[in-house]
């Protein structure tokens, strides 16, 4: 007889635990390198600037060797891969993963799933909002811009400065015709910076201030 096999776990929930696992990743300053499927790869280290640090061993007549060869050791690039099966278990170099145990959901509860959800990507703007603050940082990693190409999950933020007309309409109750008019007026005053400028200078209505609030950046 064999033992109980839960039901597999519906994708959009697998998806939440991967997300979860890049987030947590990118915090403790890993790069995600490459995902395919349920699998993802972090790399970490390797950006050591050698042809800098042997002009400063020269320069110093040799006194800098021993720093140089210690920032080698332990920026050396290092790499990791984790996945989930479909019964949302991780596992990390075939073993059981310990840096992340993604919350209980029921599974017979669609609400609480879409609860989970949610939420997940609502902190995944919050952390976006963080990361933005560096506008060069944001701009690699294409905050706001589901239009181009990238690996990083913003939770669903679009940059309203810089997004073109269509996927400014992915903002709830964004009609195209008012896409297009945020577009000309954001081209005459160069950019807003929040949903309130925005509001008032291409005369929106109030009732869009909160969804725009809570999707929009406003990346100079």
């Amino acid at each position: 007889m064999t033992g109980y096999q839960p039901a597999p776990l519906p994708q959009d929930r697998i998806e939440a635990v991967l997300h979860s696992v890049i987030s947590q990743h990118v915090a403790m300053g890993w790069r995600l390198e490459s995902r395919l499927g349920n699998q993802v790869v972090f790399v970490r280290g390797g950006q050591t600037n050698h042809a800098a640090h042997a002009l400063i061993t020269f320069l110093l007549c040799g006194l800098w060797l021993p720093i140089w060869i210690v920032l080698a050791v332990v920026e050396q690039e290092k790499r990791t891969a984790v996945s989930v099966d479909q019964h949302g278990r991780l596992s990390q170099g075939g073993l059981p993963y310990q840096g992340f145990t993604p919350p209980p959901v029921n599974r017979f509860n669609g609400n609480a799933q879409a609860i989970a959800m949610a939420n997940m990507r609502r902190q995944l703007r919050q952390q976006a909002r963080e990361h933005a603050r560096d506008v060069v940082l944001a701009r690699d990693l294409r905050i706001g811009r589901p239009d181009l190409p990238r690996h990083y999950d913003d939770g669903g933020l679009i940059d309203v400065n810089h997004a073109p007309a269509q996927v400014l309409t992915s903002i709830t109750g964004v009609t195209p015709e008012m896409a297009e008019h945020i577009v000309q007026v954001r081209s005459q005053v160069v950019g807003f910076s929040s949903a309130e400028e925005l509001s008032a200078v291409a005369a929106l209505p109030p009732h869009l201030t909160p969804e725009i609030r809570e999707y929009g950046i406003f990346l100079p």
